[in-house]
């Protein structure tokens, strides 16, 4: 967006812990129309899986079921996760954009004239100055809070995921993602390329110990928690193949997402709960607003930044309400903790605690 408009961009991505998967792998059907508009051809079933739908056990033991074919969008998507950042970083390479990869240290310095960023990969040094910066960094936000932001945290909500893979005598064509919800949590699985899924278990922090570190706990739990999910998602014909991981998965957002010559983007802005299915689709939609929100503060409109942040602001208002409908449809277990949590009313204000080819020009 910034590069196609005529900006010097240099786009720093640094090396992931788990490069070889990627939590955050099922993108809604909304997001290809998206993709489209933005002059990404990045989805086909030769690289990712087409999804078939939802099947839900949500407020009940019965299953309800959301088929693909009746979305007006089409089907979702399976993502090849670590490919899908491939094809996004290709395509910002063919904008114009100067791409700085595996960078296993970056330093950074802000001040009046603008950022500095030392780079660190391995024996070679590189120093990048730049008048913004835009932070990507995810839920850490780290340039963001570096810079004096703050942030406001609504749950402890954490995810502990696996990638599990079949036996090739096995192999289980099913692409639907799967949801249970549990006395203290829920579950979700999905299916990704290369005969694996993505098993995770949704929990708050302080509710789950550290007996779930091990492959073997892990699975015991599944196997006595998600009755239905675990038959029905891969079962006994798969083996887990790296993880358990554990990822924060709470909804935050910063109280401000821009600043002195910084903006904040994706999910270093505003993160959500798995469960609303909104994570890959906002950040970029969330990208391609702040690019046009930067653009338009050094042109034609000097409040840009204040109608980015009014946007941001009105679209995590319109979150948590769905949020907290989609908890409270659950009443089995309204006593247990992680559910009353959720189906309290959140305060009017200060919702939560504080802690420290040129793509189409404007906001989405």
């Amino acid at each position: 967006m910034l590069a196609g408009a005529g900006a010097r961009v240099v786009l720093i991505v640094r090396d992931r812990p788990h490069s070889a998967f990627a939590v955050g792998e099922t993108i809604p059907p909304e997001t290809r129309h998206l993709l489209d508009r933005l002059g990404l051809n990045c989805l086909s079933a030769e690289l990712h899986l087409p999804s078939a739908g939802t099947v839900a056990r949500w407020g009940s033991d019965v299953a309800h079921l959301r088929e693909a074919i009746l979305s007006p969008f089409g089907c979702g998507w399976h993502l090849d996760r670590p490919l899908f950042e491939r094809q996004l970083i290709d395509a910002a390479v063919k904008s114009g954009a100067v791409v700085i990869e595996h960078c296993a240290r970056i330093e950074t310095k802000s001040g009046p004239a603008g950022w500095e960023f030392r780079i660190d990969r391995g024996a070679r040094q590189i120093c990048v100055i730049s008048d913004y910066a835009i932070d990507c960094t995810g839920r850490t936000a780290r340039l963001a809070l570096g810079a004096g932001a703050r942030r406001q945290v609504h749950d402890k909500l954490i995810a502990i995921w696996s990638v599990t893979e079949e036996s090739s005598a096995h192999t289980d064509p099913d692409r639907r993602i799967y949801l249970e919800s549990a006395p203290d949590g829920w579950f979700y699985s999905a299916r990704i390329p290369n005969r694996r899924r993505v098993l995770a278990y949704f929990t708050d922090g302080d509710l789950c110990g550290a007996g779930l570190r091990s492959a073997a706990n892990f699975e015991e739990y599944v196997v006595a928690k998600a009755l239905h999910l675990h038959k029905e998602a891969g079962g006994p014909h798969s083996r887990i193949v790296a993880g358990p991981f554990r990822a924060n998965a709470a909804s935050a957002r910063l109280v401000r997402a821009y600043g002195d010559r910084w903006i904040a983007a994706g999910d270093a802005a505003q993160s959500f709960d798995p469960l609303s299915s909104q994570g890959i689709m906002t950040a970029i939609i969330g990208g391609n607003n702040a690019a046009a929100a930067l653009i338009a503060s050094h042109s034609r409109e000097p409040c840009a930044l204040e109608k980015l942040q009014a946007d941001l602001d009105a679209r995590y208002a319109a979150y948590l309400s769905e949020r907290q409908t989609y908890y409270r449809a659950e009443q089995r277990w309204a006593e247990r903790p992680f559910w009353r949590r959720r189906h309290r009313d959140f305060p009017a204000e200060d919702k939560g605690s504080r802690v420290g080819g040129p793509a189409q020009s404007g906001p989405l």
